[in-house]
Formats: C-alpha cells, structure tokens, sequence
C-alpha cells in the first residue's frame, strides 16, 4: 500500500516533459513481467490521453462508402461489413488495472480520517415502556374512536344542522361524556397511568364538563309524521265548485290554475269563497311542493277574512300543529309544569318547511283572528319558543318573528291587558324552570311596542312569581325599590359556592334586566325630591347587583355559567348607571369642597380630610 504523503504536495505544480507524447506501453509478457514505473500523483492538467488509431483503418477523403444516399442502388449492405471496419483496432486499448498496483488512470482519492465521537455526558434512556397485546388494542380502539368522533363532527359541519340529528334520525340516547372520556383513556389493568386516570376523573367531575345543559322540546318523537308513509289529505269538494268557482272542478288544470292567480283575483272581486275549498287550501299549504303555489295559498287564504273569523278558530289552530307532530304538553290550555321530555326530539329538518308555512299561514290570517284565536296563537307561539329551535334555525327564526309581529299587532288596546294575562298565566303554569322562561322571553323580538311591553310583563311575572302582575301595565306594577325589596327576599339569588345553580342564576338574571327595562322613570313635571329619591334607589340597586356579581368567582373556562352570570351582572350594572339613571352620576370629591346630592357617599373619607385640614403644623422643638 503506497504511502501517504503530505496534501500540499498535491497542489504543487508539474514540470513538463520534453517529449510532446506520452511514452508508449510495452507489451508485457509471462516470461519477463514488468511492473509499470512508479509515478506522482497526476494533477489535473495532465491526465493520460488515449492511444492514436493505426494509419491502415483510415479512409480516404473521396472513398464511396456503400449504403450512402448518393448510391443509386438499395443495397444496404450486411452485418459482415462491420468486421471489416473494425478488424486493424486493438482489442484492448486500454490498459487493464491489476490488484498488485496502483490504477494509473484512476482519480485520487482525498485522504480521509476516522472522525472519533467523544461520548455524551447525558445519559440516555434506553428503556421502553413494554404493552401488551390488550394494551396496544386498546389503544387502537381508542384512536379509531377519536377518528369516528371527528368524521361525525365534519359531517354535522358540513350539514350545517344546528343540531345533533344523529341522535333524533337514531333514536338513540347521547353517550355522556363521562363514558366518552373511559373509553378514550382506557389502560390496562395494573397500569401505571390507572392512579392518573382516576384522579383526572375525579377533577373533572368537579367542573362542568360533564353537566348538560337543560333542553325543551315542543314537537313528540312518537307524533311526529313519517316522511316515507303517504299523506292522506282532505280531497277537493267538488260539489262546491259551482258558480264563478266551476273552472276549480277539473282537477288536470287545477294546480295550473291556482299559480296563475286566478282564484286570488275572483276573491278579492267576489268574496263569496265556498267554506269547503277553504278548508281545503288551508290543508293543502304546508304539504304544496311549489313555492309559488305555496304562495299563491298564502294570498289566497289572507283575503278571506270572513273564513277566517269563521273557520279558523282556536281548535284549529291547534290542529295545524298537531298534524306537525306536536307534543300534548305544550298544546294543553293549562299544563303542569314539565322539565326535561324523555319523549321529545328535535324536529326533522325535511319537515321544518312545513313548519314554517304554518307559522306564515298564522301571520297572513292573524288580522282576522277571534280574539280567543289570538291568545291562544301566541301561548303555543310562546311554547314553542322554549325550544331552542327558532333560535338555530335562522329560517324558522325568521319566520317566527314575523307571526309573533302580526299577532301582537291584531290584538286592539281595549283587550291588550287581558291578552297579556292570559298568555302570562299559560306560561307561567306551564313550566317553572327560570331556563326555560328566559327561552321563551328571550324568542320574542324588540321589533314594535307591544312586543316589548309583553317582553317585560312575562319578566315581571316571573322575577315576582306572581302571574297577576300580566293584567296591568309595568308602570303600575313596577319599582325600583320593589326590585331592591325581592332581591332581599328571594334566596335565588344568593350565590352559595356550593349549592347556587349557574345555569338558573344566569336566567333569572337576564329576566330582572329585562324587567327593569328603562326603570320607569319620573316625569318631567315630577318634583327634584322625587327625581333624587329615584336616582338614589337606582345607587343602590346598582351597589346590590356589583356586591352579587363580586361574590362570583371566576374559575376558567372549566365553569363557564359562572363566568356568563358575572359578565351579564356586570353589563346590568353599567347599565343602571348610564341607562337608567336619570341623570349622570356626579363626580365624587372626599374633600367636601363641591356639595352635591351624593354629598354623603363617603362620609369617612372626608371626616378624615376635615381632621387633616384642621391639624396644625408640628410644634417647634427648643
């Protein structure tokens, strides 16, 4: 092996030989081997040329090579051409290199040395923590749960359902989270992440994680109608086609003739529409396939006021909703109070299209309504807003609104009092959870007057637990010190740490916002006196509601009605200061210099300004 030299000697330049051409290679023969002659390393300027062709292969210039395209003839010549060609090359040009010496031809290798890693001071741990065959399933359980769980979760995305319809399509019950969080974190038996396992559940039983909130339904999982089974509805009276009305009796043309309104037309001129196809049109809305048709129903029914006042009393109005598939519950006159239904379900979302062509049928007759109709309208409307379905549903929603609108509007002010009572006593009877009240206040609009004055009746109602309090006007019932006075009375709304229900606090108190409303103020030819004494309870309710909500302790999201119920007592806060009030709060001054009417809201700060001022200075020391 030849000896490693010096790396600068590779750089060094070469100096060239007087010959012009490599010295040529002798043969070598078995008798006298010749080992070739030992030389530097080649640099890269000189690298060995190849050999020269012998003198006998080359051709001359003006030779006829055979098979060219100058040649007349196709005769290509054969493979036996090419022996010829080649016959006076060398067989072996190139030397080849032996294992006894160094290639000649080779490239150099650059030398290199075995870089030695000095051991790490860190110890690494080698171990690992062995599973066996019922651990590792386990744990491939568990992550085909999570997977499923997150294919669920896109796929009700990608819905857009506001709620879960798995379970209502299913009729299956939700799997708690408790069960969930087992499955998820399951470990073998004599693990050692089991004491883990079990003090993480026990933390998390401690929040809120695990409470569900509470849900109403209004529609009956068992009275809800099959989209599958084939509708049986009312057939056409034909015998009461006659007259102006005769082009109704041929049924080939009659869905035809009712988008090109025509029997609107005839109404609107006549009046005199038989009350059997009006009964008919009025089946027939929800189930119209056609918008336009579906419209032309709408317009149809609205102008036929006398039908109306007829026809369409308070049994039938129930009627519509029981063909949606509504529970006995919320269509009962006077129903015992109810919690959470086992029997209930969200409403399927092929049948929310119906339900919303109810609710428009309700708003383009309510003008017509009896009176009896109309409080009985708005009590299941009311119901029906504890669901959390015209909430999430931005369709219905809409729609709701606009029936809740037209209802309210065709009540006259002579009977608007007894309206409110009725409705007010239904649903004050028909549930007492402070959740399911605040639903359905919350579900009716700001959008005219008497919805807000019916907003704050049905809040006084229930913030007093006194359904009589719906007969009269808030401003006869209503005071700020009548509010001060319950809160000192009503143990709901104590906070205790350990027994004060979040959930419920948090509705009672978006009921007593509403309930104070703008405060009922005195008016502007009341006396000063009383307009110091109204802003004076206003201090004071406002000092009461801060003293409720610093009581709150704030834990993460872990406990999040908590953290709804301080905000929302703070936002009422605020707002008795700068809403209710009359006027702004003056600023308060400990040295007494600028009297005001709150001259006295902090007395000790400035009897201690008045003992400061009177000191005189230090006495002098000798």
């Amino acid at each position: 092996m030849a000896r490693h030299g010096n790396i600068t000697s590779f750089f060094k330049p070469v100096s060239k030989s007087p010959q012009s051409s490599p010295p040529k290679a002798e043969p070598r023969t078995e008798a006298s081997p010749t080992p070739p002659p030992p030389s530097p390393s080649p640099s890269p300027a000189h690298f060995p040329s190849s050999p020269p062709i012998p003198a006998s292969t080359l051709r001359d210039r003006d030779a006829i090579i055979r098979g060219s395209d100058d040649e007349d003839d196709d005769d290509f010549g054969s493979d036996d051409d090419f022996p010829e060609l080649f016959s006076n090359l060398p067989r072996n040009p190139l030397p080849v290199a032996s294992d006894s010496g160094p290639n000649v031809y080779a490239t150099p290798k650059a030398k290199r040395r075995v870089l030695d890693f000095h051991s790490s001071p860190l110890t690494i741990n080698t171990k690992h923590h062995k599973f066996d065959i019922r651990a590792l399933l386990q744990h491939a359980e568990a992550d085909d749960a999570v997977e499923e769980g997150e294919h669920r979760t896109a796929a009700l995305i990608a819905q857009g359902s506001p709620r879960a319809r798995d379970r209502a399509m299913s009729n299956e019950e939700p799997v708690g989270l408790r069960d969930t969080m087992l499955d998820v974190l399951s470990d073998p038996e004599d693990s050692q992440d089991e004491g883990n396992r079990g003090r993480l559940m026990q933390a998390v039983k401690r929040t809120e994680a695990t409470v569900g909130r509470k849900e109403w339904y209004f529609f009956d999982r068992q009275n809800q109608p099959n989209s599958t089974a084939i509708q049986v509805r009312r057939p056409f009276p034909k015998a009461e086609a006659t007259g102006v009305w005769a082009f109704l009796g041929q049924e080939k043309h009659r869905s035809e003739i009712f988008e090109d309104g025509l029997p609107y037309n005839v109404q609107c001129r006549m009046q005199n529409l038989p009350d059997g196809i009006f009964l008919w049109v009025l089946d027939e809305a929800p189930y119209a396939k056609s918008r336009k048709l579906q419209g032309e129903y709408m317009r149809l029914l609205g102008v036929c006021s006398d039908q109306i006042r007829r026809l369409l009393l308070d049994d039938k109005v129930v009627g519509l909703f029981q063909d949606l598939g509504a529970s006995e519950r919320a269509l009962a006159t006077r129903s015992q109070p109810s919690g959470n239904s086992e029997n209930g379900a969200p409403y399927p979302e092929d049948c929310r299209i119906r339900l919303q062509s109810v609710l428009r049928i309700l708003a383009g007759t309510a003008h017509a309504l009896t009176t009896q109709a109309l409080t009985r309208t708005m009590s299941i409307l009311l119901r029906l807003g504890i669901d959390d379905l015209v909430r999430e549903d931005e369709a219905v929603a809409a729609e709701y609104q606009d029936a809740l609108l037209q209802v309210v509007l065709a009540v006259p002010w002579r009977i608007w009092n007894n309206f409110c009572g009725s409705v007010g006593d239904s649903l004050y009877w028909h549930t007492q959870e402070a959740t399911f009240r605040w639903n359905a206040i919350s579900s009716v609009p700001p959008l005219h007057t008497k919805l807000i004055e019916l907003r704050r009746r049905l809040a006084l109602v229930f913030v007093f637990d006194d359904p009589r309090r719906a007969f009269s006007s808030p401003e006869d019932t209503f005071s700020i010190r009548s509010i001060i006075d319950r809160l000192e009375q009503a143990d709901e709304f104590i906070v205790d740490r350990t027994n004060t229900d979040y959930v419920e606090l948090l509705a009672l108190s978006e009921m007593l916002s509403v309930a104070v409303g703008d405060g009922s103020p005195p008016a502007e030819n009341t006396s000063p006196e009383a307009v110091k004494q109204y802003n004076t309870d206003v201090d004071e309710l406002s000092r009461r509601i801060k003293l409720l909500w610093s009581n709150i302790h704030e834990q993460g999201a872990a406990y999040m009605s908590r953290l709804e119920v301080r905000v929302q007592l703070r936002d009422f806060e605020r707002k008795l200061q700068h809403v209710v009030r009359t006027r702004p709060r003056p600023k308060e001054d400990i040295f007494g210099l600028n009297p005001t009417e709150d001259d006295l809201e902090r007395p000790k700060q400035q009897q201690f300004m008045k003992r400061f001022l009177k000191k005189g200075p230090p006495p002098k020391t000798p």
